[in-house]
């Protein structure tokens, strides 16, 4: 039996990505004949994956099972339902389009193509989201919720810690300033201005030898107003954007700082809280979407936006050694929930019984477990 996945694209870091490679090595690990197909790729894509038309030679084949990856408008989604294979949706949610309209308007228009698609792709075997957030918006859009689950993003934290640290990089950061980390895109949904001026407070009212480091790619129309933003508070110097970087400068990001913060008002899950959690750094994040989901009982999550309450709240971890290690406990706990042996599990309930796997759960009960 062969298992195809079709994603957007296949890039080096990318979330969907990951997740589409791990499935793929699982799939091959059980003795499946597995596939990835994407709609572009870059050089570390083309490694794993070919694009998406060479799946037309599969689609007649009822007895092959198809996985295919939301996460954007891609026009593969014919392809996905014209084909006899068995099909599974796999949702990682979409970016509202109102985020974007001020800022890039060929974005807002491709969110919006990819959030009217998910309707369309209702009428398939099993559905699934990396998170319940995303699993009741597929009901909300008219997928039966007897056949969804939650299959959780396995992040690949064990990728990072085989890498080698920018050595330089990492001594800048141990100057001896608490350095406050926030790792992803730099998109309007990502409220990283929020997070500008929670540091502002800190920097500003509590403690001046402090840096707020920005690591992930760039959009310039919003990139160009978070610096206008930070040169009229006076904080230019201190706020560092880093743009896209390589898993070296990354994994010294996540050594070199003292805390990592999430202001994001749309997340479908959000791995790079799961990374900080991975690097003993005290995460303080937004309630928004899944990342209540993803956090647990861990970390601190807020509900409210009040910057100079959050600021203090980062002094008193400075100053108090047994605050700071037991909220870093509970992130270690939390961490175990996410472990690899867990997503094996996971993924061979929810689809084992398609693939007439021994003592998997049929779909439904694996919605069941899901919701």
């Amino acid at each position: 039996m062969r298992v195809h996945q079709i994603v957007p694209r296949l890039d080096a870091g990318d979330a969907v990505s990951n997740q589409a490679l791990c499935i793929h090595k699982l799939l091959t690990e059980w003795g499946f004949e597995s596939r990835i197909f994407a709609n572009g790729m870059d050089e570390f894509g083309k490694t794993y994956a070919s694009y998406d038309q060479h799946y037309r030679e599969f689609m007649d084949n009822k007895d092959d099972l198809v996985i295919f990856h939301l996460a954007i408008y891609c026009g593969s989604y014919e392809m996905f339902l014209e084909s006899r294979n068995k099909k599974v949706v796999i949702y990682h949610n979409i970016t509202p389009p109102e985020f974007y309209e001020c800022f890039y308007p060929e974005a807002a228009h491709l969110c919006r193509l990819g959030k009217d698609l998910l309707p369309k792709l209702s009428a398939v075997d099993l559905a699934l989201g990396d998170s319940d957030f995303n699993r009741r918006e597929m009901v909300a859009a008219g997928f039966a919720e007897d056949k969804t689950g939650v299959l959780p993003i396995n992040p690949p934290l064990d990728k990072l810690d085989g890498v080698e640290e920018d050595e330089a990089f990492l001594r800048q950061l141990g100057d001896g300033k608490v350095n406050l980390l926030f790792v992803g895109r730099v998109v309007p949904n990502k409220r990283v201005e929020d997070i500008i001026k929670l540091f502002y407070c800190y920097h500003r009212g509590i403690n001046a030898r402090s840096r707020l480091i920005v690591a992930g790619s760039l959009l310039n129309t919003y990139y160009s107003a978070l610096l206008s933003m930070a040169r009229r508070m006076g904080i230019q110097d201190r706020v560092h954007f880093l743009g896209k970087i390589s898993d070296s400068r990354l994994k010294s990001c996540y050594l070199g700082s003292h805390y990592y913060s999430s202001m994001s008002e749309h997340e479908g899950f959000c791995v790079p809280l799961l990374e900080a959690f991975h690097f003993d750094l005290p995460v303080l994040a937004y309630s928004a979407g899944a990342v209540p989901e993803t956090m647990g009982d861990a970390g601190v999550v807020f509900d409210e936006k009040d910057y100079g309450l959050l600021a203090e709240l980062i002094d008193r971890m400075e100053r108090d050694a047994f605050m700071r290690e037991r909220l870093l406990d509970s992130q270690r706990l939390r961490l175990g929930d996410f472990a690899s042996s867990l997503f094996e599990s996971a993924l061979k309930r929810s689809i084992g019984g398609l693939l007439g796997l021994p003592e998997a759960e049929p779909v439904g009960a694996a919605a069941a477990g899901g919701g």
